[in-house]
């Protein structure tokens, strides 16, 4: 009936392991110095904030409580003060907890999908427009409940992933950008707790762009609002969040040609496709988490006296049979300690055991996107595939999830006090969807059915076994529905540790039906709904990394390395074909990937490095560039005594000629042409940031190479996407500003 024989199989394997694996309790070892501040918070900020290998909680410093210190320098009162954590699908524990980087953040804040770190992407050429992955690895979604693919993942941005806090400062970052070409932006965060372990945040981002082509302006605006609490005792954990996003793009469909658009001395005087179109996103989101852990971690909580006021020589004083003790007291306090605050003593609970009642939670969510497409003057080629008969066009179709997940995990000790070796989760979510459409149809067909729905069982468990350096972790997930019966994915990831080095061999099998979208007709195209095979993916990945050790990357030359090859076999495909028609492949394609990764430091001189080599053994089955490559060439130094730190540089990306989709914006959907390639084109962007404090200037020369071409009177030839021209070049500037009281 299910593939959880697959899940059994896995789970009795571990568990079998599990015998020869069980590590004792460890005593908390002994983190303080002179300053009464713990290792973490005097960790590297030039980092990237993750916590060493193998921690994945707030492992020995701070676990589920958070903990804060006393130091005053004003850098380390965000290291001290200010911490955050993403959130993900099924949070028992906080998992990555880092720092709000002090790092110059300008580049990526300017614009996220240039920035050298990401896996490239073809867009429509301008800042805060549609965009598509140049990889796989993007391209198929990785949940089996995954809504329609999403045109827009950087700008519109959805609930899982966001950022929770644990702050004893309030903490707040507000940016301001703009360019020539009449855009700018605002970042905002705000957080602070209202009670000790109880955090409010707010964030919020804008892009707003006038366009320079006709009708190809935009605005996005994205807000998230999240709470996070944890109880003294740390037994019960609370997260909620609800996600903003309100986007309108106007959409011109492209230049009317790609070879003469170039003869027009203004972009304003190029003709386009489409003179009065536009797209608009609407996402409401909202999520509530609970868990509560069956298992005590402390027999009792008393309160004492307050610590003497030289916390100079506490970490010095503290014997060694009371270190467990204020260790736990120090993980569960979150007040900021003062001479008149009392500390709780706590006593530690029973020796942990992997196999105990484990801790219960449940996730409830509602999500509603909604896409609504206008066009007063439908004339552009878009329609010549439709049976248009108006003169207006105005299409809405709103997705609506309700879902809730229920689930178990027996990784219940604080991490601090006992590492779990076998770590078993199991659940179920029932998930009901629904989607309403109102468009042309309605108006010529009274029979047309304007909604869909859907109710699916999930079922999900996952196993994670951590012996000695070796670390296994298996997932499996199936669906029972009426259309997506029979969906599954199943994963493994075998990792090997040997210091700084890691290694990874990973496989993927899953089997998913294709996007809501194709089950209904939507916009001004009709096509019959078809018994559509399932999209069939597998996978096998190996993988290798290094990062420089905290203890020497000041003086190292090669601060991290990265490297990935994986074969993937893709079958039965869908797409939107060249007629704006679903289609389906019946062929099977493989597709090898390298992707390499590298930053390098020399003194003050750095490079930082992305290569990704791809082949398809079927362009009609996957579609994707040979080559991809990102880089960054940049000095880093300070100046006036370590005042000012300043980064100046030179990013260069580059991908290879291909067929790449083109956009359809009355579908709001990429669709495969065969008419137009892009690539073999260079961008070059010239950037500086300049952090005083926590300000931080930027400054991007945008497609630098573009006016050096025409002066050596070279004929432009530049896309990013079929019929849309990458942007020329333009200024752009700004400034964020942090503040921690």
């Amino acid at each position: 009936m299910i593939r959880f024989k697959t899940i059994l199989f896995l789970t009795a394997l571990v568990l079998s392991a599990s015998v020869h694996a069980q590590n004792t309790i460890r005593k908390t070892p002994n983190t303080g110095n002179r300053n009464g501040n713990s290792s973490f918070n005097n960790y590297d900020p030039n980092s990237d904030g993750e916590l060493p290998d193998g921690e994945d909680s707030i492992a020995n410093r701070a676990p589920e409580g958070i903990i804060f210190d006393n130091e005053s320098v004003p850098d380390s009162v965000l290291r001290s003060h200010v911490f955050n954590f993403s959130e993900t699908v099924r949070a028992v524990k906080i998992r990555h907890i880092q720092n709000p980087s002090l790092l110059p953040t300008g580049i990526q804040s300017n614009d996220p999908i240039a920035a050298v770190e990401q896996t490239g992407y073809a867009s429509l050429g301008f800042l805060g427009q549609v965009h598509k992955p140049l990889s796989l690895n993007s391209l198929i979604s990785t949940s089996i409940f995954q809504h329609t693919a999403d045109p827009l993942p950087y700008y519109r941005k959805l609930n899982h992933g966001s950022r929770l806090f644990q702050t004893q400062t309030p903490f707040t970052v507000l940016g301001y950008g703009s360019s020539l070409d009449k855009d700018y932006q605002i970042h905002a965060i705000h957080t602070q707790n209202i009670r000790p372990r109880w955090n409010f945040a707010m964030l919020y981002d804008l892009v707003s762009r006038e366009g320079l082509y006709t009708n190809s302006g935009g605005t996005s605006h994205y807000l998230d609002l999240s709470t996070n609490y944890y109880s003294q005792d740390a037994r019960y954990q609370l997260q909620a969040s609800i996600t903003y996003n309100r986007i309108r793009h106007e959409e011109n469909g492209g230049v009317t040609n790609d070879i003469n658009c170039w003869e027009y001395t203004r972009e304003s005087g190029v003709p386009v496709n489409m003179y009065s179109a536009q797209n608009q996103w609407r996402d409401l989101e909202f999520r509530i988490h609970q868990s509560y852990n069956t298992v005590r971690q402390f027999e009792r909580i008393v309160e004492r006296p307050a610590p003497p006021t030289d916390t100079t020589t506490k970490a010095d004083t503290t014997t060694k049979a009371d270190s467990t003790v204020v260790s736990d007291t120090m993980a569960l306090r979150s007040q900021h300690p003062t001479i008149n605050n009392p500390v709780s003593d706590t006593i530690p609970a029973p020796k942990p055991s992997t196999f105990n009642s484990g801790v219960f939670a449940l996730d409830l969510s509602y999500a509603r996107h909604r896409r609504i497409f206008y066009d007063n003057q439908p004339s552009s080629w878009f329609y010549n595939y439709s049976n248009l008969n108006t003169s207006v066009l105005f299409d809405s179709t709103a997705h609506h999830r309700f879902a809730a997940e229920l689930y178990w995990t027996n990784d219940a000790h604080m991490q601090h006090r006992y590492s779990n070796p076998v770590v078993l989760t199991g659940g179920i979510r029932p998930q009901y969807d629904e989607v309403r459409y109102a468009s042309y149809w309605d108006t010529i067909s009274p029979d047309y059915d304007a909604k869909m729905k859907e109710l699916n069982i999930i079922q999900f468990a996952s196993a994670r076994l951590h012996v000695g350096r070796f670390l296994l972790v298996a997932n499996a997930e199936e669906t029972n529905g009426p259309r997506r019966l029979g969906d599954y994915r199943i994963d493994g990831t075998l990792s090997f540790n040997v210091g700084s080095n890691d290694f990874k061999v990973s496989a993927l099998s899953q089997a998913q039906s294709p996007d809501m979208i194709f089950y209904h007709n939507e916009g001004v195209y009709s096509w019959d709904i078809k018994d559509y095979n399932k999209i069939k993916l597998q996978r096998l990945t190996a993988e290798y990394s290094y990062k420089a050790p905290d203890s020497s990357i000041r003086n190292a030359h090669l601060l991290s390395f990265n490297l990935q090859i994986s074969s993937s076999i893709l079958g039965d495909n869908v797409w939107f074909d060249s007629k704006m028609q679903p289609t389906q492949g019946n062929a099977t394609a493989l597709l090898l990937q390298a992707d390499l990764g590298a930053h390098l430091r020399m003194g003050w001189f750095n490079i930082r490095t992305h290569q990704m080599l791809q082949h398809s053994g079927d362009d009609n089955v996957i579609r994707v560039p040979l080559l991809a490559s990102k880089n960054s060439i940049f000095a880093d130094f300070n100046l006036f005594h370590n005042a000012l730190r300043a980064q100046i540089g030179v990013d260069l990306r580059y991908h290879t000629k291909f067929y790449c989709d083109s956009w359809n914006p009355v579908l709001g959907v990429f669709y495969r042409q065969d008419e137009v390639q892009v690539g073999n084109y260079l961008i070059a962007d010239l950037w500086l940031t300049l952090q005083v404090k926590r300000a931080t200037i930027y400054a991007r020369a945008s497609h630098l190479n573009a006016p050096i071409e025409r002066l050596a009177g070279l004929q432009p030839n530049y896309f990013s996407m079929p019929h849309y021209p990458y942007e020329n070049f333009t200024l752009y500037w700004g400034l964020i500003w942090r503040f921690f009281d």
